[in-house]
């Protein structure tokens, strides 16, 4: 197994936000919200298998749901609403916030 760091970043308002793997869930976060000055909302940790997955990330109060395969030994996931949309990009790890 290896940790995938999931960063919620732009355009969560009070949102639950649940995190699939496989389309197992593997996180639920409730109420997350985008600190301005920070430009994220949460920072989650979940275990992916040795060899791919898909990773899902759903809003299911706004009707919002996007996946991403991920391979190899992916380091972070990034997740933002942007123009009404969830978008999610395989990050490099290296996502530093103050």
């Amino acid at each position: 197994m290896q940790e995938l760091l999931v960063i919620l970043q732009d355009g969560f308002d009070g949102d639950d936000v649940t995190i699939t793997v496989n389309g197992k869930e593997a996180h639920h976060e409730p109420g997350a919200s985008t600190k301005m000055l920070l430009g994220m909302a949460a920072e989650i940790s979940v275990e992916l298998p040795a060899k791919g997955a898909t990773v899902g990330v759903e809003i299911p109060s706004r009707e919002m749901s996007a996946a991403i395969t991920v391979h190899g030994r992916p380091k972070s996931l990034l997740a933002s609403v942007e123009d009404g949309e969830l978008v999610l990009r395989e990050g490099t790890g290296r996502e530093a916030f103050l």
